[in-house]
């Protein structure tokens, strides 16, 4: 990427993060979460062992403070649950519960419709481009030594 493209690529990809937050906040407002609580039931439900607080923040990108008040508002909306670790001090699994499995499905439902009306007039090889690049720049940028993500 030339550095004539970058200001404009940043600028881009925060205008999206920001609507697609805005986005899953209205949409989710109905259940009383917000954007943040769909981005951890969405990766809680790709992980079938669970995942402790640090994996979580791990692939959330963010810190596991942030995570901990995030998991504490699911707890008590009831859409996760914790188990300890017996062999490990300290360590605590979460898992969707079925409310929160529930609520999973019905984000998928909402995340189809959108992700079709986005991508309705691109080609799937672009599509699928973009998001080779797009991964691609994320590994690079992850790479600098001051990145902790």
């Amino acid at each position: 990427m030339d550095d004539t493209r970058f200001t404009p690529f940043v600028l881009t990809l925060e205008r999206v993060s920001k609507n697609i937050r805005r986005i899953a906040d209205k949409e989710m407002e109905q259940y009383g979460l917000r954007s943040s609580h769909v981005m951890c039931i969405l990766q809680l439900s790709k992980s079938k062992n669970g995942l402790s607080s640090s994996a979580l923040a791990e692939v959330c990108g963010v810190d596991k403070a942030f995570i901990s008040r995030i998991t504490n508002e699911l707890l008590e909306k009831g859409f996760i649950k914790k188990e300890e670790i017996p062999s490990k001090k300290y360590k605590t699994s979460f898992y969707l519960t079925e409310k929160g499995m529930e609520i999973n499905r019905k984000m998928g439902e909402i995340v189809k419709g959108y992700v079709h009306s986005v991508n309705k007039n691109v080609p799937k090889r672009e599509i699928e481009k973009f998001y080779e690049v797009l991964n691609q720049f994320d590994l690079e940028i992850s790479k600098i030594r001051f990145c902790t993500v």
